[in-house]
């Protein structure tokens, strides 16, 4: 997977999810896009863990959400990541949330993802997000 091709992970609204309204409770978007982001990094071989142990950590900087229809019980949908034009030290993800049945979108989002380093609390590039992001400027 290239930096700039948009990741996606299908998935299914459990019972669980829901609120008393009976559609999928809004935080559980916040979960749904969290879940395709790490698999998205992951993917173009970033290790959270591996990177937590050399000193650095992704943390959420910034999430923005539109919330346009709900999800239901037994819903299909997708959920894409995208990077997109990073500012120094962070990656930002476009995402959305589409129910398969008829490809619309229900939550759409824009979140920025700092790099700390463990030993100062300051935002980093380490070597292994400086050779992805590079990927970036490249296409």
């Amino acid at each position: 997977m290239r930096i700039t091709d948009t990741y996606q992970h299908e998935d299914e609204v459990r019972d669980s999810e829901l609120d008393l309204l009976g559609i999928v409770n809004h935080t559980h978007y916040l979960l749904y896009m969290m879940h395709a982001r790490h698999k998205h990094i992951k993917a173009l071989g970033i290790d959270f863990v591996d990177m937590h142990n050399q000193g650095f950590d992704l943390v959420l900087a910034q999430a923005e959400l539109k919330f346009t229809r709900p999800l239901v019980t037994g819903d299909r949908y997708i959920v894409t990541s995208k990077i997109v034009s990073p500012k120094p030290g962070r990656l930002a993800f476009e995402q959305e949330v589409i129910r398969v049945a008829d490809q619309k979108i229900a939550v759409s989002a824009f979140f920025n993802a700092a790099c700390l380093s463990r030993k100062t609390g300051r935002p980093v590039i380490p070597q292994v997000l400086r050779e992805l992001l590079a990927g970036l400027k490249t296409q």
